[in-house]
């Protein structure tokens, strides 16, 4: 297949795309760096001729330094011109970029309702780029409900890289309240190779209609307290629904990623124990 990868030079842009070569698909790369344009929708539509699909990453990230009418104006008004594109080009699978901050929790947000966290949680988001994430999900809910046209909204959390996980270690162990301290992102992390893996085999699994999954490794990030261990002493008032799984496994990710692995088929290879 042909796929429009926008964002594809950004940093987990750059794997997609290997990865996706690597399968044997050609790739038509849209990025800022190249001088394109993800607010214009002619430039997406020129891009994404004789595509059979598209990744969408390009957006505006969570940085509180940002404009927040141009974070809503990249993210949002981005996702409309690729969603209108593919129904005017018949393009059926949109595999999009959301992000675990979709549901308020995440970056020291709110606390959330109860642990293991999956998909059925509240979404309460108020921060500009996760509203933005949020409704560009509902974008694609409505869109595909109207048009028929698939489309995959993943929600990675912390993104990690393999150099980065010798430096976690060393600070950890210099400092180990980092670990939680200003904020806990409950251990949650997904290796971006992981991360690009599944957004492949967004283009090719069953067809889902509309999904949202929650990617993450199947372990926490931790300096060596346990996930129960951790949800209790950070969030001892957070309901806990977790069951005989966490015994058997007391690392196990407090971020549920059962669905991505039921609908896409995807089976992270990453883990901060493998590491």
């Amino acid at each position: 297949m042909q796929i429009l990868v926008t964002g594809s030079q950004g940093r987990i842009g750059r794997y997609v795309q290997a990865q996706l070569e690597e399968a044997g698909h050609a790739v038509v790369g849209f990025d800022q760096a190249a001088g394109d344009d993800i607010r214009d929708p002619a430039a997406v539509r020129a891009a994404a001729q004789g595509c059979d699909g598209i990744i969408h990453m390009a957006a505006m990230l969570a940085d509180p330094k940002d404009d927040p009418n141009a974070v809503m104006h990249v993210n949002l008004q981005g996702l409309w011109h690729v969603l209108t594109t593919a129904e005017a080009l018949d393009i059926r699978r949109i595999v999009s970029f959301s992000s675990v901050n979709a549901m308020g929790i995440f970056i020291g947000e709110s606390v959330p309702d109860f642990f293991p966290i999956d998909e059925s949680h509240p979404c309460r988001p108020g921060r500009p780029y996760a509203l933005s994430k949020y409704l560009g999900e509902e974008m694609c809910r409505l869109f595909t409900r109207r048009s028929g046209i698939t489309t995959v909204c993943l929600r990675p959390p912390w993104v990690s890289f393999p150099e980065q996980y010798p430096h976690i270690r060393q600070r950890w162990a210099e400092k180990p309240e980092s670990e939680w301290t200003p904020i806990w992102e409950y251990g949650a992390f997904c290796d971006v190779r992981d991360v690009a893996a599944a957004a492949v085999l967004g283009l090719t699994c069953p067809d889902p209609g509309h999904a949202r999954l929650i990617l993450a490794a199947d372990d926490s990030i931790t300096s060596g307290p346990t996930s129960r261990e951790l949800a209790r002493q950070i969030h001892p008032e957070v309901e806990w629904r977790g069951g005989e799984e966490y015994e058997r496994d007391p690392f196990r990710s407090l971020v549920d990623n059962s669905r991505a692995k039921a609908v896409l088929g995807w089976q992270p290879r990453y883990s901060w124990r493998g590491l």
